[in-house]
């Protein structure tokens, strides 16, 4: 049975298919366009349907003027019947006027003409461009019967407005065939017009948005497959920039990956290596122990320092270990008191600095949000850092304070020493693995990198605030309880 999201329902089923295309850029694009063919249909239609219909009226208007001056030219203004009759069937009007001076003359008029009370008035004297498209409209949606008075302003002649009544079913007629036929000429053009653009829109930023959506979606499912190109073209526009983005981040993700294939690699061999060198180093450790019971002067001399070496080699081996796991226990968030963690860190890590002499200075009942044996284990290390680095600094001040308070909604903690301070060189690179400030006193580089590990974890920060030949302090910032 096929589930759902299997590839050959999909490309069976045509309404998903056409869902697809709707959700998708090219989708929006057609609708987009379609939109704007209507639109575009909208506004040229209305222009022009109101100057089909202002223009047929003029026609009739010019009609019945030509009439009303063949009326004018004969003698004492006197035609027949069958002639006034046939002027204003020419025209199709029913009766023809003009205004001079103030003064109305009815030149043309059919006896059967429609009274004054039912007629539609139709005033192009004063009309604007709006009011004309309405009356087009009228006329396109009016229903048959209506009789209409249109006033114009003279062509042939002069005079305030010449009025002409009619009736409107010839113009109603002739719009509905205007508009069929602008319809489906406009609709074809403006169509033709939307597809080209559609096209050309999708050839220029559709089609190469799709190669390169494809192209991620079979990155992220295959990062190290080699065989998937992302396309690289030299468009200047954001287009271009992303492909370009693209294909850097692929490459450097595939970089990253074998880095971290080979640093996988390079670590298995390291923790084989660290395992057989501690087993080793304890072998070495019983040697060390006979020498330094040996009766020769010089050995004995010797042994502790081969002793010292010893111990640093394991120590090292150990740290790295344990640096290289990835099982680093979550911590447990609790409310924790500062001033009992700081002296439980310093009575514990002071011992063997006889020389250096510890002061605090912790706000009244401070306590944080931490997990208490990774902040004992956080500050312990600091303290012993701050502690070497003042044990052989020739400065008599050999003080070092920790300092907590409350600031803001979160609990600074500082380790403040007098030693030499960091080495500038040094500075940028202190919290990375490896980088020891202290090499010669036996330090493996990764205290403050796993010190700095464990504050993150728990929603703080470890950072070097101050350094340089008055001392150096780090500051612990954590969320305050």
């Amino acid at each position: 049975m096929s589930s759902p999201d299997d590839p050959a329902r999909r490309t069976s089923d045509p309404w998903r298919r056409a869902r697809e295309f709707v959700d998708s850029l090219a989708g929006r694009l057609l609708g987009l366009t379609a939109l704007a063919v209507i639109a575009g249909e909208i506004f040229v239609f209305a222009p022009a349907l109101a100057g089909f219909h202002e223009g047929w009226l003029r026609e009739r208007i010019n009609l019945a003027q030509i009439a009303a001056i063949a009326l004018e030219v004969s003698p004492d203004l006197n035609i027949t019947d069958t002639l006034e009759y046939d002027l204003l069937e020419n025209a199709q009007v029913q009766r023809v006027a003009i205004q001079r001076e103030g003064e109305r003359i009815l030149l043309l008029e059919d006896p059967n003409a429609a009274n004054d009370e039912v007629l539609v008035l139709y005033d192009y004297t004063r009309a604007s461009g709006w009011q004309r498209f309405k009356w087009a409209l009228e006329t396109f949606f009016a229903p048959r019967g209506r009789v209409l008075r249109v006033l114009s302003r003279p062509r042939f002649e002069s005079g305030e407005f010449v009025e002409i009544v009619l009736n409107e079913a010839p113009l109603k007629d002739a719009v509905t065939r205007f508009a069929e036929r602008f319809a489906r000429v406009s609709m074809l053009i403006l169509m033709a017009a939307g597809a080209l653009i559609y096209f050309a829109l999708s050839a220029a930023f559709v089609r190469p948005m799709r190669d390169l959506t494809e192209a991620i979606e079979r990155f992220r499912d295959k990062p190290e497959d080699v065989s998937i190109a992302f396309p690289r073209s030299q468009r200047g526009d954001e287009i271009g920039r992303a492909q370009r983005a693209a294909a850097d981040m692929a490459e450097q993700v595939r970089n990253s990956l074998r880095q971290k294939e080979r640093l996988a690699a390079l670590g298995a061999a390291v923790a084989r290596i660290g395992h057989d060198l501690r087993n080793m180093l304890s072998t070495a450790q019983l040697v060390a122990d006979r020498l330094a019971q040996s009766e020769d002067p010089a050995v004995r001399q010797l042994a502790p320092r081969l002793e010292r070496t010893i111990d640093r080699a394991a120590g090292l081996a150990s740290s790295t270990l344990k640096y290289g796991r990835a099982d680093e226990d979550p911590p447990v968030l609790g409310r924790v008191d500062v001033s009992e963690s700081v002296e439980e860190a310093a009575a514990e890590s002071l011992i063997g600095f006889t020389g250096v002499e510890y002061r605090a200075d912790i706000e009244a009942d401070l306590a944080c949000v931490a997990d208490p044996d990774h902040l004992h284990r956080i500050l312990g290390n600091l303290i012993r850092n701050a502690a070497q680095a003042m044990k052989d600094h020739p400065r008599r001040d050999k003080t070092l304070i920790v300092r907590a308070a409350r600031v803001e909604g979160r609990c600074e903690i500082d380790v403040v020493d007098h030693g030499p301070g960091v080495r500038e060189n040094l500075r940028e690179r202190l919290f990375e693995p490896f980088v020891s400030a202290a090499p010669e006193a036996g330090g493996t580089g990764l205290g403050l990198a796993i010190a700095r590990e464990l504050t993150r974890a728990m929603g703080g920060e470890l950072e070097l605030t101050r350094t340089g030949a008055e001392g150096t302090t780090f500051r612990i910032t954590l969320p305050a309880a």
